[in-house]
């Protein structure tokens, strides 16, 4: 009798598997067929939703630029505009005080820090995930009036592209998805590419982004993923990075006025160790700058140091180290020659560093200990009125973006291109879409060959006519003549906006995708074959090196 009990104690546990195993397997049979309805069924578009456009970023909306310039161009475009997201940054005057623009903040859970155990990430990211989705749901169902058009930034990827992808479909709108990376290699640089976490995010990732009116992204390179690799259902388009007409070059009297306000050399003596790094700065006289007289022309002065600029977001995908290991070599190189040739031959080099990020403060406890005597490191955070005018008052940029997919490409740069301001930035395949090496900027893969580039360039640097330095001034022409001629409001109209004003074509041609795929970089050229695009990369690559 007991093994007759036993017996069907046994079956019924192998019955309550089967079960189990049954609606598991009914569940996700349900999910599949959903996610076909929703990739099948065509958008309804009412009249109630003509000329809106929903921005969703779950993030900070000022401290994402892409964003606010599709809002901008938007806006310029006769759309109503609707934004979700964060509420940090400020944002651009003009941009908040538009009437046709109304901003949704959601609620922001505080991050996991990067020194905690891996075990809370784990426990707290599904927590913050469905408390993000449920507002996000919220907010995008029944605050926001049904628009034509909901554009959605990836990454992060959850939860906004399945929370989006069900309010898209329960509003009948259409989706576009703009991929400025991917979230599964974000994730993957933090907990591993084995982590299970990392597979979730990848299958979630190509799940949900599967499917969209139109997929955007950041490089030709990425388009070609999207494509070839993760075969995505919908037009695929190239919308390149432009900075606004706003970023440009000063002229020496703009320069003047602008360090005249900022007033660099406060924060110099508060954040370093070195007293006489700075020159004596009088009346009439900026860190940067002298005028004769109060009226008088503003020159460059000759004691000045070379002004070179970083942008960072703090993160562990831009190694900060590299730029303060070039940093001490170079400082080290020119006490030595500056010593036994009796005069400044290597400048002296001022680094500001601006952005926002969890490893800001890590780093400014190490800079505040370095004892350098050619190199001060100052860091700050400019409002969005005054970061292109330091931008444009530069020497010098420097990019320590290395890219988790390998198929991004840094916004920093696309600034400092748009003020004429050649880079420095660190090497990998992507980059050569935006940063040819000795034509417009330099490429580095460590601190020793940054060194040597600084070197290079600031070695008896005219500091009072920068404008003489030959290779530099190469650069910026090259700069002018090429990256500056089209600004992101240009770029935007003649790539985005006609696919935009045509949704529903665009829509019923992605359709097609099985029979001919869908690929553009520019509406005036077809798209090239993978190969030949791929030859060209290495084209590039092989001029490189």
């Amino acid at each position: 009798m007991e093994k007759l009990a036993d017996l069907n104690r046994e079956n019924l546990n192998y019955d309550k598997s089967n079960s189990i195993a049954i609606i598991v397997g009914l569940a996700f049979m349900v999910l599949f067929r959903f996610i076909g309805y929703l990739a099948s069924k065509p958008p309804k578009v009412a009249a109630v939703g003509k000329q809106g456009f929903c921005l969703v970023v779950l993030g900070d909306i000022g401290h994402s630029p892409r964003m606010i310039l599709h809002a901008m161009s938007a806006l310029n475009a006769g759309y109503k505009v609707d934004v979700i997201g964060y509420k940090g940054s400020r944002l651009p005057e003009d941009l908040e005080s538009n009437p046709s623009i109304r901003f949704h903040y959601l609620t922001e859970l505080p991050r996991v820090s990067e020194s905690l155990p891996r075990v809370l990430y784990y426990l707290y990211a599904p927590i913050k995930a469905v408390f993000l989705a449920f507002q996000l749901f919220s907010v995008a169902m029944f605050t926001v009036a049904a628009p034509e058009v909901y554009l959605v930034q990836n990454p992060p990827s959850i939860p906004t592209l399945h929370v989006m992808q069900i309010v898209n479909w329960l509003k009948q709108r259409h989706l576009v998805i703009d991929w400025h990376n991917y979230g599964s290699t974000v994730v993957a640089h933090r907990l591993g590419q084995g982590s299970i976490f990392t597979k979730f995010v990848a299958f979630y990732e190509r799940l949900w982004g599967y499917k969209a009116t139109i997929h955007i992204t950041v490089s030709r390179a990425m388009a070609r993923e999207l494509l070839y690799k993760f075969e995505k259902r919908g037009k695929i388009t190239t919308l390149y990075d432009r900075a606004p007409e706003h970023f440009r070059q000063l002229n020496v009297e703009e320069v003047h006025n602008f360090h005249a306000d900022l007033k660099l050399e406060k924060l110099v003596k508060e954040q370093t160790l070195n007293a006489t790094f700075l020159p004596t700065i009088g009346a009439n006289q900026t860190l940067m700058t002298e005028k004769k007289t109060a009226s008088g022309p503003a020159t460059f002065r000759a004691d000045r140091p070379v002004l070179i600029v970083s942008s960072t977001s703090w993160t562990a995908d831009e190694d900060f180290q590299i730029l303060l290991d070039a940093a001490k070599q170079y400082d080290e190189l020119a006490k030595l020659e500056n010593t036994a040739k009796a005069g400044a031959i290597y400048r002296k080099l001022l680094f500001v560093i601006t952005g926002k990020g969890p490893l800001k403060q890590h780093y400014e406890e190490i800079i505040s200990k370095m004892a350098l005597e050619n190199v001060a490191f100052i860091t700050t955070w400019l409002s969005p009125e005054d970061y292109p005018l330091l931008l444009g008052s530069a020497d010098l940029g420097v990019s320590l973006h290395t890219s988790t997919s390998g198929v991004d490409l840094p916004m920093k740069v696309v600034d400092m291109f748009g003020c004429g301001l050649p880079v420095c930035a660190f090497k990998y395949p992507t980059l050569s879409e935006l940063v040819v090496a000795k034509s417009n900027g330099l490429v580095f893969e460590n601190a020793g060959e940054l060194k040597s580039q600084f070197a290079h360039l600031f070695k008896n640097f005219p500091l009072d006519k920068p404008e003489s330095h030959a290779q530099l001034e190469g650069m910026r022409k090259v700069l002018r003549n090429t990256f500056q001629l089209t600004r992101w409001s240009e770029n935007w109209n003649e790539m985005l906006l006609p696919l935009l004003k045509n949704l529903d074509k665009t829509w019923a041609d992605s359709q097609m995708f099985a029979e001919s795929p869908i690929y553009t970089i520019n509406p005036r050229e077809a798209a090239a074959p993978l190969e030949d695009d791929l030859e060209d990369d290495d084209q590039l690559l092989e001029d490189d090196k």
